[in-house]
Order: structure tokens, then C-alpha cells, then sequence
């Protein structure tokens, strides 16, 4: 059975070999990084043997004749090498085994990367085609004749390209989730697939969530109550907390407004700070308040409201943000703005739909999703309505979203004014039209609307490297976790209160406050003393309260990662910074213009 099934001479030997070589060189792009990082340390032995192991098996697999292995792995190590490599390029980190299961959390959005990160996944996927390519190729060897110790693996290339992906997924569990940073990136991701899926399986049932705790107190302060959860909206680039900030349409508004100035996100990712928010979860036990706590849906049909859903991200009943059948349960009325809606049309429509629920008679507690500034910015405002300019490239083709074909994320202060003008028009759009409609001659003495977003944006504006605007595993920039929070009503008794309690916790909210403060203004009295509930806003919020988190889901040990979202004396430095870029390149281009012959 021995010998060459394929006599090619040697020169193909040693093509197949530079191709593989440089498969794995170029869609492991932060190898020598992480050499460097580890050094001279016994560490580094292991790093140098879990490498080997990779390279024998893959070069077992692909100078072997048994064309299903090949085929099947080079597929499985495509989608591995195109995942790990996209990353690299846009972040310029190593994919580790939460920001994986943070991007699953995420694969309904994957229309968002186009446009944005076209050129680096475009790259991604040739790199990984060529190992397609490489794999494949002949010249391919039968198995020999080899001692039985030898001859199994020799027999068996698809199993023994297992060894790898156990060695990554036990380094995995001894360290805490950890450690996986810089193997081949074609092994990682079946490691972290792996060491997801035995959890799951090996995990007990998901308990039965726990009854209401608070009594009500028989009364609704409210007969509307509505939590507006905006997409991406950075509190400091909004006018209600920067002179220099984006119109909302919310200012106008007087008496009726109670701005909490920048606020905290729970999370710095939409999926974990949506959830967060809906199911109440403190700082201390967020992962189990995950699993236990009623939502405040199950709050709010107990004191009597009708709970509607208004979705203006997707449609056909898909689900995201951890929402799940049973959820969908508690929710009288569940509505999604469909794709006959551009994506600039599609926070209107959520306005328009929400005044129809303001108007009715019957008791009402509201949850919106917006669509809001999520990227691509482009697309989701009318090029009519451009208020900052210049912008960044825009190329509409769908009804969902757009695919911005031309351009990338800022890599310098003239694509990062782009892009922040991009945002800007876009925020300014979505927000303003979004409260016109909504608030058509809604009587405002009856109704209470929370409005905050899941989370806000990194711009780079430090100069930081990579191009992730949020999402980030570790430690974040603070304008990742920057939020708008403001409440709007003219109740008589509520308004002034909820003035006073924005004057005394300015720039001290968090989302975490935000559950117990729509339990209280639905009309349920107070916690017991020790109960699992963080503060409402109309108490005194501690100073130290604007963290939240990056590291969400922690296991083997993990802690979580907290970031402040800064200094008072900071909070409003962002678009400041942005704005002074751009008025420091005009003036530069102005005196080369005015020295020029």
C-alpha cells in the first residue's frame, strides 16, 4: 500500500509545502506578537509544541490520499482561518474563547461587517482559500506499512487532526479560558466550538426563573411606561450632554425632561446589555441573575400593563439579544418593523407605531429597540438630510441594510471625521424623527418614557489601534460604555421628583438602575434590605457607579472585566477631541493653501 499515488517530482513536493507554509504564516498574523509577549519562558516550550503538533497533522491530513478527510478539514480550517484572520484585521487582537461566543451571540448582524470591513475579510477569505488550495493539492501519499503504533494515525488523517483541537481546548480549561492566543487559528476555532459544545451538553437543566419579589402597591403612578432602548448611541455626542453634541429633539421638551447626563452601560455589547437590562441583573451576581430573575415584563403585566414589543432591527420573528420562546411568552403584543422599510425609515416607522400604543386608553408598558447608529452608519439617514459633512462613502442596496461598498473604518483623523460625521447624521436623523412621531400629541401627564441606549462607540480618537467600535473583550475604552439616560413625563407629582433625582445623580446612572426604577414607577414598593436589586434612580446613586462590564461571561475561574467610563472631568473630551482634530487639519490646509504660489 506504500508509494507515491500521485508520481509527481519533488518540485511539487516543495510547492505544496511553501503553499501550506504560507497558509499558515499569513492567517496567523500575530504569531511573532505572541512569541515576543510569552519569551523566553518554559511557556514558551508548550507554545512551540502545540505549533508542532498542529503543522504534523495538518501536513499528515494533507499529503494523504483519503480525499473525504482532506476535503472535510480544509473546509473546517477555512471557516477557522477566515474567522480568526477577519479578526485579527479588524481589532489587531487575538480571537480568544469569549469574544468567539460573544461573535455567535452576534452571527444575525453579520450583514453589518459589509461595507465596514470588506477589504479585510475579502483578505481573510483569499489567505484561507489558498490552504484550500494547498490542502488539496497533489502530490498525495498512500499509508505505509508502518509499525501499529504508527499505523492508526497514519489510517485515520480526519482523527488525528483532533489532537490539536483537544491539546488548545484542555490548555483552555487550565487556564481559566485562556491561553489560546496565537496557535493556528485553524485549530482555535474548533477548540473553542468544542470546549462550548461539552459545556453545554454537560451543563444541568437552566433553572425555573424565580416569581416577582416586590409587592405592588396597588396603584400606577402611569398609564404608559416606555423603555426606549436606542442602538449605539455614545452619551457624549449628543446634545443633551455636549454644547457641540447631535440634535435629539429632546431639549425642546422643558420641564418634561430629566437628563441623568452621561449614564453607564451594564455591557459593552448589545446582546449582554439588552439582556441585562430586561432581566435586572446586579453587579455582584449578574451571570446568576441571568438565569433567575422575572423579567420586567412579568412586572409590568402583574401591575396590570399590556406589554408590547416594538423591534425595529429584525423582522420575521427572529430573536436576538438572548430573547428566547419562552420570553416572547410574556409579551402580549410583539411587532418587528419589516424589511418594506429602508433602514432610514425604519425608526420612524418604530415612532409611528409606538404613538398608536400612546394613544389608547389601556394601560401600557413598551419596550422599543431602535434601530439606531449601529454600523454602517451610511444608509441609515437620507443623503437630503446630511447635516456634517464630509461623509463617508455610501452605496444603498437593500432593505435591511446598506453595504457602504467603498469604505472602512477611520484610520487616520481625516477617515475618523468622516466617519464621525457618518454617525453624527445618522443619529441626528433616527433620534429626532424617531420622538416626533412618538410623541404626536401624546399626553405626557400620563405617560413616562425611559430613554438609554445598550451601548456607545469607540472611535479611536486616542489614536488607539484596531477598528472595533465596540464589543471589545478585556479592558475597553470608556466610550464603549458611554450612554444617553433621560426620562421625559409632565406627571405632576413624578416630574419634579425625577428632576431633582437628575440634578443629584448627574452623571452617576447606570443601566443597572434603570430595572428597579421602571419597577418603582410601575408602582411596587420598595426592596426588603438585602434584596437582590441595585439602586433606582430617584435614590442617591453612589459616585463610583459608572462601570460596566467587557468580560461578561466568565468560566474555568475567569473574572470578569469592569472599565470606568471616566473621569468627570473627562466624560466630555470624545467629540471634542474629534472636532479639534478636524479644526486643526483645516487650519493646517488653510495656511498651506494661503502660502501657496
Amino acid at each position: 500500500m506504500g508509494g507515491w499515488v500521485s508520481r509527481a517530482p519533488a518540485a511539487w513536493i516543495a510547492v505544496k509545502l511553501v503553499l501550506i507554509g504560507a497558509y499558515l504564516l499569513g492567517t496567523n498574523r500575530l504569531l511573532a506578537e505572541r512569541v515576543a509577549h510569552i519569551g523566553l519562558q518554559p511557556g514558551l516550550a508548550v507554545f512551540a509544541a502545540v505549533w508542532l503538533l498542529c503543522i504534523v497533522t495538518m501536513l499528515v491530513l494533507a499529503f494523504h490520499a483519503r480525499t473525504p478527510a482532506r476535503v472535510v478539514w480544509s473546509a473546517i480550517f477555512f471557516l477557522g482561518s477566515t474567522f480568526t484572520l477577519s479578526h485579527a484585521l479588524i481589532v489587531s487582537r487575538h480571537l480568544g474563547l469569549i469574544e468567539f461566543e460573544q461573535l455567535l451571540g452576534l452571527i444575525g448582524f453579520a450583514h453589518n461587517l459589509k461595507g465596514f470591513h470588506d477589504a479585510q475579510i475579502l483578505q481573510a477569505v483569499a489567505w484561507s482559500a489558498l490552504g484550500v488550495i494547498a490542502i488539496n493539492l497533489p502530490p498525495w501519499l498512500a499509508p505505509p506499512n508502518s509499525p501499529s503504533l504508527l499505523r492508526w494515525p497514519q489510517r485515520n488523517p480526519g482523527l488525528l487532526q483532533l489532537l490539536p483541537v483537544v491539546a488548545i481546548g484542555a490548555i483552555l480549561y487550565l487556564r481559566g479560558g485562556e491561553g489560546s492566543n496565537g496557535f493556528p487559528g485553524q485549530y482555535t476555532t474548533a477548540a473553542f466550538a468544542g470546549v462550548l459544545g461539552a459545556e453545554k451538553v454537560l451543563a444541568p437543566p437552566a433553572p425555573e426563573r424565580e416569581d416577582i419579589a416586590l409587592p405592588h402597591l396597588g396603584q400606577r403612578p402611569f398609564r404608559h411606561i416606555v423603555l426606549v432602548m436606542d442602538e449605539s448611541v455614545r452619551g457624549d455626542y449628543v446634545d443633551l450632554n455636549v454644547e457641540d453634541g447631535v440634535e435629539t429633539g429632546l431639549r425642546p421638551l422643558g420641564t418634561a425632561l430629566a437628563n441623568f447626563g452621561i449614564a453607564a452601560s451594564t455591557a459593552n455589547c448589545s446582546a449582554t446589555s439588552n439582556a441585562s437590562v430586561r432581566y435586572g441583573v446586579t453587579r455582584d451576581s449578574y451571570l446568576k441573575d441571568l438565569q433567575l430573575n422575572p423579567s420586567f415584563w412579568r412586572y409590568a403585566a402583574r401591575a396590570g400593563y399590556r406589554t408590547v414589543y416594538i423591534d425595529a432591527q429584525r423582522h420575521d420573528g427572529k430573536l436576538q439579544n438572548f430573547m428566547d420562546p419562552r420570553e416572547v411568552g410574556e409579551i402580549d403584543e410583539f411587532v418587528q418593523v419589516g424589511t418594506a422599510f429602508a433602514p432610514d425609515a425604519k425608526d420612524i416607522e418604530a415612532g409611528r407605531l409606538l404613538n398608536r400604543v400612546l394613544l389608547r386608553e389601556r394601560p401600557s408598558f413598551t419596550y422599543v429597540n431602535k434601530m439606531g447608529c449601529h454600523f454602517p452608519y451610511e444608509g441609515k439617514y437620507p443623503t437630503a438630510n446630511t447635516l456634517y459633512s464630509p461623509t463617508m462613502s455610501r452605496a444603498f442596496v437593500s432593505k435591511e441594510t446598506d453595504d457602504g461598498s467603498g469604505y472602512r473604518q477611520a484610520e487616520n483623523a481625516e477617515q475618523r471625521w468622516r466617519q464621525v460625521n457618518s454617525y453624527r447624521n445618522c443619529l441626528a436623523w433616527n433620534t429626532r424623527g424617531f420622538f416626533r412621531e412618538a410623541l404626536a400629541n401624546v399626553d405626557l401627564s400620563d405617560t413616562l418614557i425611559v430613554y438609554t441606549a445598550d451601548h456607545g462607540q469607540n472611535f479611536h480618537e486616542d489614536g488607539s489601534p484596531g477598528e472595533q467600535t465596540h464589543c471589545t473583550i478585556g479592558t475597553a475604552s470608556p466610550g464603549e460604555g458611554r450612554i444617553p439616560l433621560a426620562t421625559i413625563t409632565r406627571n405632576a407629582e413624578l416630574s419634579p421628583l425625577l428632576r431633582d433625582a437628575a440634578r443629584r445623580n448627574h452623571d452617576r446612572g447606570s443601566a443597572f438602575n434603570v430595572y428597579p426604577t421602571l419597577l418603582a414607577l410601575m408602582g411596587y414598593g420598595p426592596p426588603a434590605a438585602g434584596a437582590n436589586f441595585e439602586a433606582d434612580l430617584l435614590g442617591t446613586l453612589p459616585e463610583d457607579n459608572t462601570r460596566f462590564l467587557s468580560t461578561y461571561f466568565v468560566r474555568f475561574g475567569r473574572e470578569p472585566v469592569w472599565n470606568s467610563i471616566g473621569r468627570t472631568t473627562q466624560l466630555r473630551d470624545g467629540l471634542q477631541r474629534v472636532l479639534a482634530d478636524d479644526r486643526h487639519a483645516s487650519s493646517e490646509d488653510s495656511g498651506a493653501a494661503s502660502g501657496a504660489p
